[in-house]
């Protein structure tokens, strides 16, 4: 099988009916080519049991696509697990993706998977609370749950929309992985709603997990004890190490002990670091420990922890041990760990963090701006799309920011126009300019934007001129001056002073005129920058 299909319960004959009846087909045929499976709207009542596929890998995906995107799309389980996925040692189960499908509850988790399931990817999902497994034996109620055999490919989850189910009668996760590592979780929303473990890591033996600009809100279970870390957001035990967790924003409550994000492993020896906490929000309420540590040997685990921002009233800023009270005080931490030398400890100013709907952007005069530090270079946007500039914020949004884009091209000289800007971005700034250099000298130069590095009226961008010149920003302002000698330009551009436009982006670019330049119309031109109110 390869090409486009339909899933349609009300569809004509030739037409699939349910998921369980493509996977069958799937099954078996095999696939020798991508498949696409577009789901129509509806309410897909069934558990559906998927063997491994012939054929599958990273070029021939299976898509199961919501047709009219998500919100339209609704899936319960009716017996068990809503997709269930096995695998064998010598035939591994690969490179499936669901795109847009609403995971509305099920008497199991939403997506589990055995050993060698690999290379999946759940992206545009919303997953409900009312995942609650009743399996005889079973002790977790969990959304996804990954049990591998710790050489799989990783998957990757984005844009997603997850709320675990409360507790009741068992420990309830949102994604429980062992044995994992490679993993991609980012620009995502978790809602802990009243559960145990939002992202639940164990034994990734020293492969690296990406979690960033995720937003995890709500309240965690309130449990009894004196272990920081038996209601956590994120737990990373035992031997898993080398992981990422960047530029997340958490707005966490809870009325009893609860942690944002608990590492452990062992103080000692040449274990090599634990983990990396880079420009997160901690925002808390109740008795929240931010970072709790768990060493399995004497002295703290091995971890890197900066450019954070800590506002955790009533709770502390870490823990070196699960039992063990931690300081309150970011000073402390600081003497305590060694870490966190550049993070500061103040109320990150966001919309409405604890709200009945949660809004965690920063508000103007937030102090997150610019606090991030040693940002990993996978980190290129925001939560909402917004690029990242040379100095991000902490969190999971970007603020008012001004960042470059793409690529120029070469012209005389061999050098590439550069784009840059002088002056203050904000609105009302009446003294913020876009700078050209490394142009040629005393010839037209053009800076042109619009609202879209996307597309333009002449069609989608980037458009090609030729040369390895592209135009990155819609033309829809133009603005003519020439270069001096030295081949630099200025374009003062006042930002007007009006709270509307505050989350506009402007996107623009140089072009020079320079018969050096590759492209057959003797043009070149500069990267792209984005203008981030």
């Amino acid at each position: 099988m390869s090409g486009s299909f339909l899933i349609d319960p009300n569809g004509p004959s030739g037409v699939f009916h349910s998921f369980t009846e493509a996977v069958n087909a799937l099954f078996v045929a095999g696939v020798n080519g991508p498949c696409d499976f577009l789901v129509a709207a509806g309410t897909y009542t069934e558990s559906v049991l998927v063997p491994p596929i012939t054929g599958s890998s990273a070029t021939n995906t299976i898509t199961f696509r919501s047709l009219l995107g998500p919100g339209t799309v609704l899936q319960s389980g009716s017996n068990g697990d809503s997709w269930a996925l096995l695998a064998v040692a010598f035939l591994h189960n690969r490179s499936i993706i669901w795109d847009g499908i609403d995971f509305m509850g099920a008497p199991g988790h939403a997506i589990s998977a055995t050993s060698f399931c690999e290379d999946l990817e759940i992206r545009h999902c919303h997953f409900a609370a009312g995942h609650r497994s009743n399996a005889v034996g079973e002790y977790r109620h969990a959304i996804l749950v990954s049990e591998n055999s710790g050489q799989e490919i990783g998957w990757r989850i984005h844009h997603c929309h997850l709320t675990l189910s409360s507790h009741t009668n068992r420990t309830s996760y949102g994604i429980y992985q062992s044995n994992g590592g490679d993993w991609d979780f980012h620009h995502n929303v978790m809602d802990l709603n009243g559960g145990d473990n939002g992202f639940w890591m164990i034994n990734n033996n020293r492969r690296i997990d990406r979690i960033y600009n995720n937003q995890f809100v709500g309240a965690l279970n309130a449990v009894t004890g004196t272990y920081a870390n038996s209601a956590c957001v994120i737990r990373e035990d035992i031997s898993n190490f080398e992981n990422v967790i960047a530029n997340n924003t958490f707005a966490i409550s809870t009325t009893t002990l609860g942690c944002c994000i608990a590492t452990a492993g062992y103080g000692t020896g040449s274990q090599t670091v634990q983990n990396y906490i880079y420009g997160n929000v901690f925002m808390t309420i109740g008795p929240v420990v931010s970072i709790c540590l768990t060493s399995y040997s004497t002295g703290l685990p091995p971890f890197l922890s900066n450019g954070n921002v800590f506002f955790t009233p009533g709770g502390e800023i870490g823990r070196p041990a699960a039992n063990t009270p931690g300081p309150t005080t970011l000073a402390a931490w600081q003497t305590l760990t060694g870490q966190d030398a550049n993070s500061i400890e103040t109320d990150p100013l966001l919309v409405n963090p604890f709200g009945t709907t949660p809004d965690l952007r920063p508000m103007p005069n937030s102090p997150v701006a610019g606090v991030a530090v040693t940002t990993p270079a996978f980190v290129t946007d925001d939560f909402a799309g917004r690029l990242r500039d040379s100095q991000p914020d902490a969190g999971a949004f970007e603020s008012t920011s001004f960042a470059l884009y793409g690529q120029g091209c070469a012209g005389t000289n061999a050098l590439v126009p550069q784009m840059g800007s002088s002056g203050t971005v904000a609105l009302g700034s009446t003294n913020f300019a876009f700078t050209l250099t490394q142009a040629r000298g005393s010839t037209l130069a053009v800076l042109f934007g619009g609202l879209s590095r996307t597309q333009s009226t002449a069609g989608p961008l980037p458009f090609a001129l030729g040369g390895g010149c592209f135009i990155l920003a819609s033309p829809e302002a133009v603005v003519s001056t020439v270069t001096s000698p030295g081949g630099a330009a200025t374009a003062p551009y006042s930002i007007p002073a009006n709270p509307a436009l505050s989350g506009v982006n402007l996107f623009w670019q140089w072009g020079v005129i320079d018969p050096n330049s590759g492209s057959p119309f003797g043009i070149t031109v500069s990267a792209g920058a984005a203008l981030q109110l």
